[in-house]
């Protein structure tokens, strides 16, 4: 039986990395804002880099976070994943060991081609833009409304797009299994 404190301590940390991707998601969709300027070829160019590479990461990362959710066990950071094993010990994640996995090349060539640099870099960008807005907000009950109002729109499609990638994520694995 898992103790409570380790069901506590594993609960903070989904939620604490739930938010850093949430912030990582923020600074990804208001970074897109800057595609509206003109800026140089080469800055285009980096910001499609950096922007594709940490929405791959992102997505990868939202994937095993949901996993090892199901699963009940502590959060995996990618970007520091690989960081905490020595080259002779074995990585307990079997979907993130790059000799068993496809999917752990791919994060590993994430992680080696700036995965510690981006993803950070749009944490913090989301963090300050989400914190930016809430100061923003004018506290009055028609403000208050009219977000309540939005989310009662949004929530449904939204569970059920999350409920769809969470049934479809374990039957794929099952049947990897199987």
């Amino acid at each position: 039986m898992v103790a409570r404190k380790q069901i506590v301590k594993g609960a903070i940390g989904h939620l604490v990395l739930f938010f850093i991707n949430f912030c990582v998601l923020v600074g990804i969709i208001e970074s897109m804002n800057l595609f509206q300027q003109d800026l140089p070829f080469l800055n285009v160019l980096l910001l499609i880099y950096m922007v594709v590479h940490t929405f791959i990461l992102l997505s990868i990362q939202l994937g095993i976070q949901v996993l090892e959710l199901v699963r009940i066990r502590m959060p995996s950071f990618l970007i520091a994943y690989y960081f905490q094993f020595s080259d002779e010990e074995l990585i307990p994640l079997r979907i993130l060991d790059p000799t068993k996995s496809k999917l752990a090349v791919v994060v590993l060539l994430l992680v080696i081609t700036g995965g510690p640099i981006l993803y950070p870099v749009f944490a913090v960008y989301g963090f300050l833009f989400a914190y930016a807005h809430v100061l923003t907000i004018a506290l009055d009950p028609g403000t208050i409304l009219f977000y309540f109002g939005v989310f009662l729109n949004w929530m449904p499609p939204v569970i059920g797009v999350i409920v769809a990638m969470v049934i479809v994520s374990i039957v794929i694995i099952e049947f990897k299994h199987v």
